[in-house]
């Protein structure tokens, strides 16, 4: 389940190249930005939970970008 879990919060397509995009978004618009977009994206996955995706889904995402933003506030 936690391979299945990690495939949708980080698929395969978002680690083409050296990096992945999140990285890259640090890279482009700065730490702050990010953690704001992480923010929010939790926000979203959170509200709609349920209603597009499986409930599992909606919260792994969530949950991972909640992760993602407290990791980097520590920083």
């Amino acid at each position: 389940m936690a391979k299945k879990i990690d495939n949708v919060v980080r698929p395969d397509h978002y680690k083409t190249s050296g990096k992945e995009v999140y990285q890259m978004m640090i890279d482009v618009w700065g730490k702050e930005k990010f953690i704001a977009f992480c923010e929010m994206n939790a926000f979203k996955y959170r509200m709609r939970m349920g209603k597009k995706n499986p409930i599992e889904e909606d919260l792994a995402k969530a949950e991972w970008y909640e992760k993602i933003a407290m990791e980097m506030l520590q920083e």
